[in-house]
């Protein structure tokens, strides 16, 4: 059976991304923000810096400013 996950990352890591996505994705359904290549870019460059200076733990614990930042708020 094929992994399909990147050997870097482990399943926290992976969930908490796909948490932040999923977040992301409602709050600009919620705001009438449409989700362009530009913002989910943004988006990602942020999680995944967040991730890389304070861990997992801190970053699910900051979703809210993240949020904040890839959508411009």
């Amino acid at each position: 059976m094929l992994k399909l996950k990147p050997q870097i990352y482990g399943n926290r890591t992976l969930r908490l991304a796909f948490e932040f996505g999923l977040l992301l994705s409602e709050v600009a359904k919620d705001s009438k923000v449409e989700l362009t290549k530009e913002i989910t870019v943004r988006a990602e460059e942020i999680f995944i810096k967040e991730l890389k200076a304070n861990g997992y733990k801190k970053t699910g614990l900051n979703f809210i400013p993240l949020i904040m930042a890839a959508l411009e708020v």
